[in-house]
């Protein structure tokens, strides 16, 4: 399984996005090798961005939506409690990362910041 980060997600469904053809190609081969999740915390991002419900349950179709855990939030608490406070973060990407590493999963993303916070996560990159 392959958790699709949000930021792979909002470049594939804007063709005027700088990352949409690679964000394309990266989701054609992950789908190849296997099966594609989203998080419901990309549901929340992705609902910020004014698509309805209907158009984005569409847009998604064929992806398993996973719910966050207490497992799950409680290592993303973990990790983003030893981020220094210079480098300020969204906290729902934390939340994504812990769903892939809390189940082993690989992580397609397009954001290539703070890897290393996350030493056993597989990451894939669309970009």
């Amino acid at each position: 399984m392959i958790l699709i980060d949000t930021s792979t997600i909002v470049a594939w469904l804007d063709q005027s996005h700088p990352d949409y053809k690679t964000a394309l190609q990266a989701l054609f081969t992950v789908l190849m090798e296997d099966d594609v999740a989203v998080s419901v915390v990309t549901l929340a991002e992705l609902a910020v961005g004014g698509r309805t419900r209907e158009a984005l349950e569409a847009d998604l179709k064929g992806m398993l939506i996973i719910e966050v855990t207490a497992a799950d939030a409680w290592r993303a608490g973990q990790v983003f409690a030893r981020l220094p406070r210079k480098h300020a973060t969204p906290l729902p990407d934390f939340f994504i990362r812990a769903q892939a590493a809390e189940r082993g999963w690989r992580h397609l993303t397009n954001d290539r910041r703070r890897l290393g916070w996350w030493p056993d996560l597989e990451f894939v990159f669309g970009n």
